[in-house]
């Protein structure tokens, strides 16, 4: 049990809970491990590394780019199936678990001599037994009519195995012995996952390509008994352990919500365990124990997790996580405002010291250094820190960041929604008090009226004229006045010399000097800055850019998903291609996050009190089983827009509109509507409230009241 109370995670049945290999299927059993098989591949022709006189081997260390095409993982278990090469062979992996038993395939696709082994991994020590025809192993149950153990054919490995013929497809069944207990005894099973997230039109295999590269990184921390779905697997194997990035989490969860509500929570429960004695969110945490005592990253936490929760708040946990998130927030100002002028510079602490060994190769001092700060920003090399001078008394960088500042406005605002929620009104005052006094002092301090636009400011009174996205982040907090973001909008976002183009948006401005260097946030494009700018975008009511900028964000991440199977970290932004370079790692999750802001234009939960539906610019799609909560919606759009709540048809629009229709207790706000046309919606169920609505920003309209819920109707 945490200190707050949250449990720890427990999770029971089969999936690829190892950051070892996509290949080793484990068994859980109420979070601890009770078997676990791994698929391997033996090659007659193939000599590991580590070989020195046996002819032959056996492919079973795979990485991310051994995958030819990931498909489907249900979110926390199974079915799961991909295609790999082994040895220059093809193969397909497809596992499933029914009723506790695993049924674990692979089959070559092409003509091979290699054969499809199945090794007993854990528990470490147990034997094969066999007894005529009838194998277990650790009390497990193991059937085969495909693979065998060895009696004429041998190969040297220390597991207990069967192995298949050569050039054929194997098929295994376990079933652990608590797994037949349970079936035995009738025990209540656990509840079945929401059906998969699945698109039509413009959107179709979105949500699967979007998905899959969360899902199959989703592993289990068996030392902290933590579920949490890290940047990527083959990040794990490097570091030997499961690996969890701050704000990466944050936001993955956000994106996986609207496909598995619970593994979202399991995300944000595993990053915010991490919690150190100052009351820091890590920059990153090992499960074998190392974590960056140093550094934060990105305080955007509470933003995410209320878009997760504004639809339909779940109390209970919020009030459980609360705790974490008000003491993270408190260390900002306490541990980041260098020079005390109540704005936020990103830094590195010079106690308490630890040591990490491993780091030193990339980062000669491991902490109490520029390079260090520039890591808590998360933008690990961005030109924005070039030759920004670190203060070692005060432990940041001498620059107020405008992007950080924005986060800590965000975390404010939020936090003040969640306490609202949790019944706690002078908590939520106090942080709209806070929020206020950022607002201001960030467009005192960091708006470049000469410029039009909002940037960083040294500490020496110049204001920066390295500009990145985060320069359009006051707009997701609702910073920045109208007039300034529509200045922005056409002087810098839209401006092909700078953020717009073919493939948006840019890490640091195309004119920068440092773009032309496509390394890392030095000119490539990233997920997270795509759905960031497109949060303010939104929350502006920006909606034309908004739906040009979902269009090219997935244009970009479909071309490549397309091509090559990646999810990658990064994108080019000239050519448009993930695989270009070296650190662009290929199935990496947050690539995804690009197909999120898609999706976002047909559903959403705008984190300052809206559910948003339909889009009057987006082309014709459709996406079904959006999860808001415990609740399931399917949109479509076409010539107009429908959306169904759990099978029932709630919105009806007979043209193409957004309809934004407030949350909570907003009940004196309109309903917003933007339509190109004249039209008629009908709100049914509990969308129909009788609320007022504007058209396009005009006079309040009225609904028609029916007994089937609200008609509302406008001319052009």
């Amino acid at each position: 049990m945490q200190p707050d109370g949250l449990p720890p995670h427990a999770p029971t049945g089969w999936n690829t809970w190892d950051f070892r290999g996509f290949n080793r299927l484990v068994y859980l059993r109420a979070g601890v491990t009770e078997v676990v098989v791994r698929a391997a591949i033996w090659d007659e022709d193939h000599r590991p590394t580590d070989e020195v006189k046996n002819r032959g081997g056996l492919h079973h260390a795979f990485r991310w780019t051994d995958v030819t095409r990931l498909g489907p993982h249900a979110p926390l278990g199974l079915p799961a199936s991909l295609e790999f090469v082994a040895g220059g062979t093809a193969f397909r992996l497809e596992a499933s678990d029914q009723r506790g038993e695993l049924r674990l395939t692979v089959a070559p696709l092409a003509a091979t001599s290699k054969r499809v082994v199945f090794q007993f991994i854990a528990p470490a020590g147990e034997p094969l037994c066999v007894d005529g025809a009838r194998l277990t192993f650790a009390g497990a149950l193991v059937r085969s009519r495909d693979a065998r153990p060895p009696d004429d054919y041998f190969v040297n490995t220390d597991q207990p195995f069967v192995i298949g013929r050569p050039g054929k497809p194997a098929t295994i069944r376990v079933l652990p012995a608590s797994a037949a207990r349970r079936a035995a005894g009738r025990a209540p099973r656990r509840a079945p996952q929401p059906p998969m997230l699945a698109g039509g039109g413009y959107l179709a295999d979105v949500p699967r390509a979007m998905t899959t590269a969360v899902t199959w990184n989703t592993l289990f921390d068996a030392r902290r008994r933590l579920v949490s779905s890290p940047v990527s697997r083959d990040w794990c194997a490097d570091w030997k352990g499961v690996a969890v990035w701050c704000w990466d989490t944050f936001m993955i969860a956000a994106m996986i919500s609207i496909a598995s509500p619970e593994l979202a929570r399991l995300n944000i429960e595993a990053v915010t365990a991490a919690i150190d004695e100052l009351g820091m969110v890590p920059n990153y945490y090992f499960s074998h124990g190392a974590a960056s005592k140093d550094r934060s990253m990105p305080c955007l936490g509470s933003y995410m997790i209320w878009k997760t929760q504004a639809a339909r708040p779940d109390t209970a946990w919020l009030r459980a996580i609360y705790p974490r998130l008000a003491t993270w927030h408190r260390w900002w100002m306490k541990h980041r405002d260098g020079n005390g002028d109540g704005l936020l510079e990103w830094g590195s602490d010079d106690k308490p010291r630890y040591q990490f060994p491993q780091l030193l190769q990339d980062n000669p001092q491991l902490q109490h250094s520029a390079k260090c700060a520039m890591y808590e920003s998360g933008l690990d090399n961005s030109p924005m820190y070039d030759d920004v001078p670190f203060n070692e008394i005060a432990c940041t960088l001498e620059m107020a960041d405008v992007g950080l500042n924005s986060y800590y406005a965000m975390d404010c605002e939020a936090l003040a929604r969640i306490t609202e929620c949790l019944g706690k009104p002078r908590a939520a005052a106090a942080y709209r008090r806070e929020y206020e006094d950022v607002r201001r002092r960030i467009n005192e301090r960091l708006w470049d009226e000469a410029a039009g636009i909002y940037c960083n400011r040294h500490w020496d009174g110049r204001l920066s004229r390295r500009w990145a996205p985060t320069s359009f982040f006051p707009m997701i907090a609702g910073v920045a006045p109208p007039e300034r973001a529509e200045r922005m909008l056409s002087a810098h976002l839209c401006n092909l010399d700078e953020f717009w183009g073919e493939w948006v948006i840019p890490s640091i401005a195309r004119n920068d000097s440092a773009f032309p260097d496509n390394d890392y946030w030095r000119g490539r494009i990233w997920g997270p800055f795509n759905l960031l700018v497109a949060e303010g975008l939104r929350r502006y009511r920006f909606d034309d850019v908004a739906a040009q900028f979902a269009e090219k964000s997935l244009t970009l991440f479909m071309k490549n998903w397309r091509e090559d199977g990646g999810v990658y970290e990064n994108y080019n932004a000239v050519t448009g291609q993930g695989a270009d370079v070296w650190n662009a790692a290929r199935l990496y999750h947050w690539g995804g996050l690009l197909g999120f802001v898609a999706i976002q234009e047909l559903i959403d939960v705008e984190p300052a009190g809206w559910l948003r539906i339909g889009s009057q610019f987006a082309p014709a799609a459709s996406i079904r089983n959006v999860c808001l909560g415990d609740e399931r919606y399917d949109v479509t759009l076409d010539d107009g827009v429908r959306a169904a709540l759990n099978g029932r048809v709630v919105l009806a629009c007979d043209t193409r509109a957004c309809v934004r229709i407030p949350l909570g207790a907003q009940r004196s706000t309109a309903i917003d509507i933007r339509a190109s046309a004249a039209g008629r919606l009908s709100l049914r169920g509990r969308l129909a409230s009788g609320r007022a609505a504007t058209v396009n920003g005009g006079p309040t309209l009225m609904p028609e009241r029916t007994a089937r819920g609200d008609d509302y109707a406008w001319s052009e």
